[in-house]
């Protein structure tokens, strides 16, 4: 789909009815009986929305027959991602029996099993109105309507199985959470490659390649693709150069609040620059094994444009070698860069 028209679709349909289910979840969150379980879901909706609009994009690999299925399934399991992310952030009971509790969900939601257990189980809080199981609920719901779902099953729970363990290792102690995290990627060394472990993690800990891998099998009929295409694809070039950015746009705020940011592994700033690039490049050549690779290419230049765009606000560093990255990325990559630029001021 060419760029002007993504954006006419974006702006037309999956914004407004992204919004609408966020508006949905929103109601329920405010329904929570437990004040520090509905401090949490409500800001994870406020001030992680754009992770929902973000993935909404994806909705134009889908038939027009099941693009409302797509943006529910992807707004309620980027919603149960991004509340789990800020409960296991605050929460005092921090061992790695509960955040496997909590992030079962996250898991059970690809097995399309009624039972719903108490994934609050180890929490202190536990009061959640329904609200988790509400949300595994609505992607059961979406994900039953694919005719083919089973091709896709296994895939869509080793990305979710890895997303977990990487959720659940960084968020231990500061004294335990980097040897699990080295341990990971040892245990995925077929997986991880060439890749260091604090690069293997950030391809861990992302959910572009579950949203892409739906989107595709909410359309078999049109792509006939394989789902482990789909894998290799997306795993680990996409998702790494989507979280490494995530984390060279926080640097400076992470290192000075004693949070974990794979980015500050590198050596130095202008490493961690050459090798996301490189990133960058391998991704892009990557995607050509997908079915509209135009449209892959344009949205893994959207996301380098819109986080240089972010970074160079929030990160002095980046703003002195902003020109020099930008000479090195294609001219799509260049041109959304300046549009998202006006944007973002």
């Amino acid at each position: 789909m060419f760029y002007p028209a993504l954006m006419t679709a974006f702006y037309k349909s999956y914004q407004p009815k992204t919004k609408s289910f966020l508006s949905l979840y929103e109601q329920h969150a405010q329904q929570i009986t437990d004040p520090k379980l509905k401090k949490e879901a409500l800001a994870s909706l406020s001030k992680k929305a754009f992770h929902c609009y973000g993935a909404s994009f994806y909705a134009a690999l889908v038939s027009e027959e099941y693009q409302a299925d797509y943006l529910k399934f992807m707004t309620a399991y980027q919603t149960m991602c991004d509340y789990l992310d800020n409960l296991v952030d605050q929460t005092n009971v921090i061992n790695e029996t509960n955040f496997r509790r909590l992030h079962q969900s996250l898991l059970d939601v690809f097995k399309l099993t009624p039972h719903a257990p108490n994934y609050y189980q180890y929490q202190t809080q536990q009061l959640d109105g329904g609200y988790l199981n509400m949300l595994v609920r609505l992607c059961q719901e979406s994900l039953k309507k694919i005719p083919h779902y089973s091709l896709y099953a296994s895939w869509l729970g080793r990305l979710a199985g890895l997303y977990v363990d990487l959720q659940v290792y960084k968020h231990l102690k500061v004294s335990e959470r980097e040897v699990r995290l080295i341990q990971l990627s040892s245990q995925q060394k077929r997986l991880a490659g060439d890749l260091t472990w604090f690069e293997f993690g950030a391809a861990c800990g992302s959910t572009l390649g579950i949203f892409t891998m739906v989107a595709y099998a909410m359309n078999q009929d049109r792509y006939q693709i394989q789902p482990e295409c789909i894998f290799q694809a997306m795993f680990p070039a996409v998702q790494e150069l989507h979280i490494m950015l995530d984390y060279l746009i926080d640097l400076e705020e992470d290192i000075e609040e004693g949070e974990l940011n794979f980015f500050s592994y590198y050596h130095n700033f202008e490493e961690g620059i050459y090798r996301i690039l490189d990133v960058y490049h391998e991704a892009q050549q990557r995607i050509r094994l997908l079915p509209e690779k135009g449209f892959h290419q344009t949205i893994n230049d959207g996301l380098f444009a819109l986080y240089l765009a972010e970074g160079v606000k929030k990160n002095p560093q980046l703003r002195i070698v902003q020109k020099q990255i930008i000479k090195k990325l294609g001219f799509r990559a260049r041109f959304l860069f300046h549009h998202t630029r006006k944007f973002v001021k």
